[in-house]
């Protein structure tokens, strides 16, 4: 195997194993949260700490991995990774809620440094190779939705007397995997040249209206995503009473929506263009909201779920991708830099929210909410397509 092909495949598993610790997460805090916080609306704060952690750690972590390379920093992250999954276990068992944020805290740091896994295989891999290195890595986050739910069915039990607790140790377990993968990695240092060339002013990019609305489709559609998905344990499991099977098994959905349409959404965007792109991701996110007011059995859930997953590939690959070409190799860790830490921060406010709203409002109202946020992306889009897309973004 070439040295390349070896980095896509260890950093593919070390992609699956990450994915599956976030969705044993997802799953799981919100349920443990409601049971252990002092006050029910406060029960989806760890798993917004998990967010707010990610966002603090992002450029630290880019700026220390320019310094000392990626792969120190992914095998710390993995170390931190397996000791935060163990303490949310020990906080599960003891009932404490502040060490349960400590720990989901650490995580968030873990997930900051593993969020770079794809970038690694891109840079790693030849101009011609890259999106297919991006695919086969993203392939391993397709793996976790169907690992990290069988887990939690396998093991949420586990402790009798502590429920949860097994799925923590479990997901410890499946993180201390990935220090057997990530030491082989063999990661070559960026090319000077590449860093070389002329570029536009970067507040000429953060004002056009294309670039605009790459950012809040990006940014805003993860939060809508966010504030409905860490909601869904709770009305599943608390306030439906479809149980722990139903939870997982529409969250393993989901994530499967999420993930899989990355592989030809590319293509979508080369063929169609990004603004049809995100205009899809639009209606996904109508046709999610038309179904859960629509009733609340097994298949309005499961639906709503399918749709908000893909709605988020849509609108996030087509941000993404916006942003991406929106500048030159000197300016990406600040242009892509300020758009991580917004995306970033709109999870964390949103896994906030969404107990909260919850609590006080109900799934009903918190859906009606979204379409607020929703309003916003496509009005950036129409934005996007009253002034044309300059020069210096088209590729």
């Amino acid at each position: 195997m070439s040295p390349n092909g070896r980095n896509v495949a260890l950093l593919a598993i070390s992609q699956a194993i990450f994915m599956t610790t976030v969705n044993i997460n997802i799953i799981v805090t919100s349920l443990v949260g409601i049971a252990i916080a002092p006050e029910p609306w406060l029960a989806t704060l760890p798993l917004s700490m998990v967010f707010i952690a990610s966002m603090l750690t992002t450029l630290p972590a880019s700026l220390l991995m320019g310094r000392f390379g990626r792969k120190v920093i992914f095998i710390i992250a993995a170390i931190i990774g397996v000791v935060a999954c163990l303490l949310l276990a020990q906080a599960t068992i003891i009932s404490s809620f502040p060490l349960f944020l400590i720990a989901s805290m650490m995580l968030g740091l873990t997930h900051g440094v593993a969020q770079f896994y794809r970038y690694a295989a891109a840079d790693n891999a030849e101009k011609d190779q890259k999106a297919r290195a991006l695919s086969l890595v993203l392939a391993g986050g397709v793996l976790a939705a169907f690992l990290g739910p069988n887990l939690i069915r396998m093991t949420f039990t586990a402790i009798p007397e502590h429920i949860y607790a097994g799925c923590f140790i479990a997901a410890a377990a499946v993180q201390a995997v990935a220090l057997l993968a990530l030491p082989f990695l063999r990661i070559k240092r960026p090319d000077p040249a590449e860093m070389s060339g002329a570029s536009v002013p970067i507040g000429t990019i953060f004002r056009q209206p294309f670039f605009i609305a790459g950012l809040i489709s990006a940014s805003i559609g993860y939060g809508v995503m966010t504030f409905v998905m860490t909601a869904t344990p709770l009305q599943i499991v608390n306030t439906e009473q479809l149980g722990n099977d139903s939870n997982a098994i529409i969250i393993q959905w989901h994530v499967v929506a999420m993930l899989l349409p990355s592989f030809f959404t590319g293509s979508l965007i080369r063929r169609f263009g990004v603004i049809p792109v995100l205009w899809a991701g639009v209606i996904f996110y109508l046709a999610m909201m038309t179904v859960t007011l629509s009733g609340n059995s097994f298949g309005h859930y499961f639906l709503t779920l399918v749709f908000l997953g893909l709605g988020w590939n849509m609108l996030f690959v087509g941000g993404s991708s916006i942003v991406t070409q929106s500048c030159s190799p000197q300016q990406r860790p600040r242009v892509q830099g300020v758009a991580d830490l917004t995306i970033t921060f709109m999870m964390a406010m949103s896994s906030l929210a969404a107990a909260t709203m919850h609590y006080l409002y109900g799934w009903q109202i918190m859906i009606m909410m979204s379409l607020v946020l929703v309003a916003m992306i496509s009005l950036s889009i129409i934005m996007a397509m009253v002034r044309p897309m300059p020069e210096h973004m088209k590729t």
